[in-house]
């Protein structure tokens, strides 16, 4: 009878086993290649609620000026890549919500998902250097940038307010003119630091 314990394939049975927990392993360690800059935008804000939008625009800073690509291709590259990190949980709907605007949460405990980076379609073209900044000089960076930010739309407005008063007011055209002359300077200051900032961040990119 000993020949008659001959295992076939085609009777099934339990020699299939280790190759069923085999191939649910393999499919289980697979790596998911997402887009470089990306992932490590994620990497820095764990279980902090993000928008497609917030994302992107973080995601242009890395990406020298003169060769940015649109907004929307941004953001439409940007939403694939979220939705196929969705479907493997390594994000999840902020509170559940939907439609646009729509935020995600990245979840930076996820063991079973092996991350790829793989290099963004919009840098491929004239390459990427990688940089030896310090997440904390990074970090500075992006606080000064947010900073100018803040000034130079608070300079602006105080320079359409004098306009808007100039213009109704003719009485008070002498007393105006000097205080709209002087944000308007301040407005062009500020938007050269901003843009010396944004260059910088854009030059030298994340640390590798």
């Amino acid at each position: 009878m000993g020949d008659h314990g001959i295992y076939y394939p085609f009777f099934g049975g339990r020699p299939d086993r280790p190759r069923d927990q085999s191939d649910r392993l393999m499919k289980k360690s697979q790596p998911l290649s997402v887009d470089k800059i990306l992932i490590e935008l994620l990497r820095q804000q764990p279980d902090t609620p993000f928008s497609n939008t917030s994302i992107r625009d973080m995601y242009l800073l890395q990406i020298p000026e003169v060769q940015r690509p649109s907004r929307n291709k941004v953001r439409k590259h940007i939403y694939r890549e979220l939705l196929r990190l969705e479907k493997a949980k390594v994000i999840d709907r902020y509170e559940g919500s939907t439609g646009r605007g729509c935020k995600f949460i990245y979840r930076s405990n996820k063991q079973d998902i092996s991350l790829e980076s793989k290099p963004s379609p919009f840098r491929a073209a004239y390459g990427h250097v990688e940089s030896s900044m310090d997440s904390d000089t990074q970090r500075a960076l992006q606080e000064e940038l947010s900073k100018r930010k803040v000034e130079l739309i608070a300079s602006i407005g105080e320079a359409e307010e004098y306009q808007r008063l100039y213009h109704k007011y003719p009485a008070l055209r002498s007393a105006v003119k000097a205080q709209y002359l002087e944000s308007r300077e301040r407005s062009t200051k500020l938007l050269g630091q901003l843009r010396a900032v944004e260059s910088v961040i854009t030059k030298i990119g994340f640390p590798a």
